[in-house]
């Protein structure tokens, strides 16, 4: 559950500490369920500008929303990679 007017996210009821980016990404990825979106719209979306080279940020923000949000970071059922398009929050 996130509830974007007190910045929390919730899992099986209890709170779950995110930063602000990844508190941002999870309210952007769960505004647009099951829809998918690159690492570059990513960044300009959440982070607010063009990727330029880099969009390792986007990568390491996925991974610790991963570890924190899904039973098992390492074949996550809820935020998954499209692979060879981007990321999707299912539904």
């Amino acid at each position: 559950m996130v509830d974007a007017a007190r910045r929390e996210a919730r899992r099986d009821g209890e709170l779950v500490s995110l930063t602000t980016k990844e508190f941002d990404l999870l309210w952007f990825l769960a505004s647009n369920p099951n829809r998918v979106f690159s690492r570059d719209q990513l960044m300009n979306r959440v982070w607010g500008y063009a990727s330029a080279l880099d969009t390792g940020t986007v990568t390491v923000h996925v991974r610790r929303l991963r570890e924190k949000l899904e039973d098992d970071a390492s074949d996550p059922e809820q935020l998954e990679t499209v692979w060879g398009a981007g990321y999707r929050l299912r539904a």
